[in-house]
């Protein structure tokens, strides 16, 4: 594995060497003062660190670039200005780390790191080797007294109400079962985020989000206190992951 680093303070670069080479020996690094280096055609590195804040290129503009050329880079941005990592999710950025930050904050987004770009890598081989219709994974529930087959990915978001797990369907087609959302939630995977305690999106039919709501199509879905950071989180990795199929 070959993590790079891009940022124009030696100070950072060096700081961010050292910790990925602690938390893996086996970590091929290399270092770039500016955003020129990483949009070399020969760039291949698994892991970027990527300073946002740099002279001639920023590294929101370089992380753009690379995803237009189609790379799968596992990309984390350092900045200084905490509000800059609210437009990472447009680029399929991984994660961020706010300057200044302390040495365990470090390690950790590194190791995060390490295990998304491991999982990309086994995603793709199993994906070399599914058949198409592995994909459409669905679930089947007893609705109005009937056994009824749902595709997952035709659910746009999930509600419970009084015991009542309620599917909001493209089309505007709704199914009713009794269930508990904390099941649906496991059985449905990534793809799927727990907003809040009584919702469960797809975040493919994502329109637009802030700290409080999320928008489905023509639902409003409540996002709950605490909830904001891990939704811009898990819609940046959904993203990352489409950009690989």
């Amino acid at each position: 594995m070959k993590a790079a680093i891009c940022d124009d303070e030696k100070e950072i670069r060096d700081l961010i060497e050292g910790a990925v080479r602690e938390v893996s020996g086996e970590i091929q690094t290399e270092v770039y003062e500016d955003a020129a280096g990483i949009l070399d055609p020969s760039f291949d590195a698994d892991i970027l660190f990527l300073d946002i804040q740099m002279p001639k290129i920023s590294g929101m503009e370089a992380a753009a670039r690379l995803r237009a050329s189609g790379r799968k880079t596992v990309i984390v941005f350092v900045t200084a200005l905490e509000e800059e990592v609210f437009n990472a999710f447009d680029v399929g950025a991984f994660n961020f780390i706010v300057k200044p930050f302390t040495e365990s904050r470090l390690k950790d987004v590194i190791r995060k790191a390490v295990k998304q770009s491991e999982e990309q890598k086994l995603t793709e081989d199993i994906l070399k080797e599914k058949t198409p219709g592995e994909s459409c994974r669905s679930i089947t529930v007893k609705s109005g007294g009937a056994n009824t087959n749902v595709t997952l990915s035709d659910v746009v978001y999930a509600e419970i109400f009084d015991r009542r797990i309620i599917l909001h369907m493209t089309g505007g087609n709704v199914i009713e079962y009794y269930g508990r959302i904390s099941d649906l939630e496991k059985i449905a995977g990534r793809d799927f985020y727990r907003v809040h305690r009584a919702y469960l999106i797809n975040l493919g039919y994502v329109k637009s989000y802030d700290s409080r709501t999320v928008r489905m199509h023509d639902a409003a879905i409540p996002v709950a206190r605490g909830k904001y950071p891990e939704l811009i989180k898990a819609y940046m990795s959904y993203h990352t992951r489409r950009e690989r199929l």
